[in-house]
């Protein structure tokens, strides 16, 4: 999905290439067009459309203005704003670890620190150390695909729930195999369903581990049921 040359709708500047970043857009879980200007970006907002706690987010959402400590004006667009389903909001930022002791970027942070503490808003920022690694990240991308209802094959879930209950741990390509003989379904339909379980949390599995190769579950994977209370699957 390419942009042109405007940005999306409530998003204040679009996302450019600078040759080594990795920009684009997705549509988030309202249905709204949000940009992204790295891979870094682009698992974030892996973790924002899973999480049960996040009611919708935007990209590039405003420029925040602060004084340096020169005493002059800078302007800096937070990459992502985040509203909460219990009325917080936050403001969301990414960047690497080694960029974090450049005066810009730390007079950028002290500075967005101040306007949200002003506002009553959460300042966060995310680097390569506390995101998911390369696989988790697979793994969140090869599920994002089957995050929509249509996957949500009643069915095969009440089967995949029932099974669970009666054995705490189960090897995936077991479950799917086991679950389509006591259906008569295709494994297809089963695993299908099962990775929409997966992306929204109904099911456990351990996301540190490749859990999908060619449109099949990897040898060895397991999947569980999560604990009460619990919010994600993983």
């Amino acid at each position: 999905m390419a942009l042109k040359r405007k940005p999306p709708e409530n998003n204040v500047r679009r996302v450019m290439s600078m040759g080594s970043n990795l920009p684009g857009v997705t549509t988030n879980k309202n249905g709204h067009t949000v940009q992204f200007e790295s891979f870094a970006e682009r698992i974030l907002l892996l973790l924002l459309e899973r999480d049960k706690t996040v009611l919708d987010y935007r990209s590039q959402p405003e420029i925040f203005e602060f004084k340096g400590q020169d005493g002059k004006l800078r302007r800096y667009t937070p990459d992502f704003k985040v509203w909460k389903v219990d009325g917080t909001i936050e403001i969301h930022e990414v960047t690497r670890t080694e960029r974090q002791a450049q005066l810009r970027i730390s007079e950028r942070e002290v500075g967005a620190r101040e306007i949200c503490q002003d506002r009553q808003w959460k300042y966060i920022v995310h680097t390569e150390q506390t995101l998911p690694q390369k696989t988790e990240g697979t793994n969140l991308l090869a599920l994002l695909r089957y995050r929509l209802k249509a996957y949500a094959h009643i069915s095969v879930i009440a089967a995949v729930l029932e099974h669970l209950r009666q054995n705490s741990e189960v090897h995936l390509p077991i479950c799917v195999e086991y679950v389509a003989h006591q259906l008569d379904m295709a494994e297809s339909v089963v695993f299908t369903t099962l990775c929409y379980l997966l992306w929204h949390g109904e099911l456990c599995t351990d996301l540190q581990k490749l859990l999908i190769f060619d449109s099949t579950f990897v040898p060895g994977t397991t999947v569980w049921l999560p604990k009460e209370g619990s919010n994600n699957g993983e």
